[in-house]
């Protein structure tokens, strides 16, 4: 199935930069093509970004009003007087107070305000006070002393990892699905596929009426609570629509609409662009708004998607197969245990959960979502299919795919296009408003691998195959990827390669046989084994008879694997019958006198890992 292009007068080069709270690089956008041959007067008045514009370093959160608590199950701090009242303490004796108040300028004591409880448990509390790094730290310090409490983070404000830029004229926009170097395949794999009956869920600042996309809308929710981030008047709602993002005098991005479009914008309609999975259904999920989003809000977004319940919610009716994040923020996904705890859910259901890597050019491992375990972290590559100069690299990625980065040529100046509206802060009504967008960023990148996803489980069910697992989907993605033609340096690794939609939907309708394993040999190692958070990559030995010992080790490159072994079965977390988990790489079982037969070694990413050799000695 071949896709319609057509050809769109775009204005000048712009940009319209979105600083995160964390360490996310700011986004870009190279601008708004109108949807006719016309010229975009709002395009136009954007102004001109520099060729060799850099991507500016986002700014780390520095004020904490609002923090997360879970107590252990069967504690008797479930009320909310409960929890504000502990957490009143823990503040006391951080020596956190509130405002200095009178002429005699005495501290008042810390106020603590119960917003609401999560979905996972947990309950929301915002201090009457934004607290510093320090005064933070020491308040979760002692909440977390508390033996009854499970986990103590803060509510942090995310925000969405891409740029918006408005730039010229351009002949075939869509490079990034068939180009024969940075593409992934797209038309070799609508041949077999388009995605029909799958539901991709976007958690972004919703989505706008765009005569390009609005056939494949479900209905979504607005998961945001606080008013001065909603924008929009109220709370949550069934109305996921975007009335803008802009901070101060900027410009709203409309980011959600643009990752929603590259997802499933309609095609074959001789309109605009095409979506990779454009059977599919999108469903706008709005967690983001003015200044980003709290993570209390996508993490009861991450469990309605996927199907799970959030109390003062109606239940999903359409719960999503796929979940796509374009969003992140500067903090480990081990400091957010809530967002951890909302995507173990969501994978127990058989959603498979897509994030950007994130735009800062730096170790994903140090970014939440893309370094939460059960997720597929995407990077972002540019037009020459080498690592886009602002992506995220590291361990914790596992696949690329195209984000654009600027190199000033026209007519697309390297960008991915899709849809987006011609307001600068509010939305111009469709269909005079719709507009096509250039942006760069990993946030552009992750969708596509979220609709290849749609159209590897449409392609599953449509041969007669059971939906695939998260962790098969992750396994199908990274060893069907196409060599990058330009290899990233051993020190910035982006991933397998390029993901290929291609081959992964072929790969998605053959039988998958149960993982039993790589055969290790005695006395020779195994190098340089790579996986993310939470991966797992099976082993097995065969020991002879009459054997006094077999050691079983790992050892040498970066990160942190444990190791789970058994005896003729294969071992899982929950089940086995021994294990190494200690900080690191170097990690050893020593079995004396073992059995002759089969024994399984299965080592397992407690963050990303990279460079592990594995060896059996017996």
């Amino acid at each position: 199935m071949k896709k319609t292009t057509r050809n769109l007068c775009a204005g000048t080069l712009g940009a319209a930069v979105l600083v995160s709270l964390f360490a996310y690089a700011a986004d870009r956008t190279i601008g708004a093509a109108p949807a006719t041959l016309a010229t975009s007067a709002h395009a136009a008045s954007k102004g001109v970004l520099a060729a060799g514009g850099q991507v500016a370093a986002a700014t780390p959160q520095s004020n904490f009003d609002r923090f997360i608590v879970k107590y252990n199950a069967g504690t008797t701090r479930s009320s909310q007087t409960m929890v504000t009242s502990a957490v009143n303490a823990a503040a006391m004796r951080a020596g956190v107070a509130g405002l200095k108040a009178g002429s005699n300028g005495v501290a008042t004591v810390l106020g603590v305000q119960h917003v609401r409880r999560m979905a996972v448990g947990a309950d929301v509390v915002r201090l009457s006070r934004g607290l510093n790094q320090a005064e933070a730290d020491a308040l979760l310090a002692q909440l977390r002393s508390d033996p009854s409490v499970e986990f103590a983070q803060p509510d942090y404000l995310r925000q969405h990892t891409d740029f918006t830029p408005n730039d010229t004229r351009y002949a075939d926009l869509q490079w990034h699905y068939h180009d024969a170097s940075a593409g992934i395949r797209m038309p070799q794999a609508w041949d077999a596929s388009t995605g029909g009956g799958v539901v991709v869920a976007v958690l972004d600042t919703g989505y706008l009426d765009h005569a390009d996309l609005n056939a494949n809308i479900v209905p979504g929710y607005d998961f945001i609570i606080d008013t001065e981030v909603s924008g929009d008047g109220d709370g949550r709602d069934a109305d996921a629509h975007d009335p803008g993002d802009w901070l101060g005098s900027g410009e709203s991005s409309f980011h959600g609409t643009h990752v929603a479009g590259t997802v499933a914008a309609m095609t074959n309609n001789a309109l605009g662009v095409a979506g990779v999975a454009f059977n599919a259904k999108v469903q706008p999920v709005r967690v983001l708004g003015h200044g980003g989003g709290y993570t209390s809000d996508i993490a009861d977004a991450i469990t309605w998607s996927s199907g799970g319940h959030v109390d003062g919610v109606p239940d999903n009716a359409n719960p999503a197969e796929v979940i796509n994040m374009s969003l992140g923020g500067g903090s480990k996904c081990s400091d957010d245990p809530v967002t951890q705890a909302a995507i173990d859910g969501a994978v127990s259901r058989g959603v498979t959960v897509v994030v950007a890597a994130g735009n800062s050019n730096y170790d994903a491992a140090f970014f939440s979502p893309a370094s939460c375990k059960g997720v597929i972290t995407v990077g972002a590559t540019g037009k020459t299919g080498a690592r886009a100069s602002y992506s995220n690299y590291g361990a914790t990625v596992a696949v690329a795919a195209p984000g654009g980065d600027y190199n000033g040529i026209a007519p697309d100046y390297g960008a991915v296009w899709s849809l987006g509206n011609a307001g600068a802060q509010t939305p111009e009504a469709s269909p005079a408003g719709d507009r096509l967008t250039g942006m760069m960023g990993t946030s552009m990148a992750s969708p596509h691998v979220a609709g290849v996803v749609a159209l590897m489980q449409s392609a599953a069910v449509a041969a007669g195959k059971p939906a695939l697992t998260p962790a098969q989907v992750k396994t199908l993605l990274r060893t069907t990827s196409t060599a990058f033609p330009v290899t990233p340096p051993v020190s910035t690794p982006i991933g397998s390669g390029i993901v290929n939609a291609a081959a992964a939907v072929a790969a998605a309708t053959q039988d998958i046989p149960a993982d039993q394993g790589t055969l290790l040999d005695n006395r020779i190692a195994l190098p340089n084994q790579t996986g993310g958070p939470g991966d797992a990559i099976l082993y097995k030995i065969v020991v002879p008879a009459g054997k006094t010992s077999l050691n079983l080790r790992t050892y040498g490159g970066t990160g942190d694997v444990s190791l789970y072994t058994a005896f003729d079965r294969v071992p899982t977390t929950s089940s086995y019958d021994r294990k190494s988990a200690k900080a690191g790489n170097g990690e050893t079982v020593l079995i004396t006198r073992p059995a002759a037969g089969t024994y399984y070694l299965l080592v397992v990413g407690e963050t990303g890992f990279s460079g592990v050799s594995v060896m059996a000695v017996y």
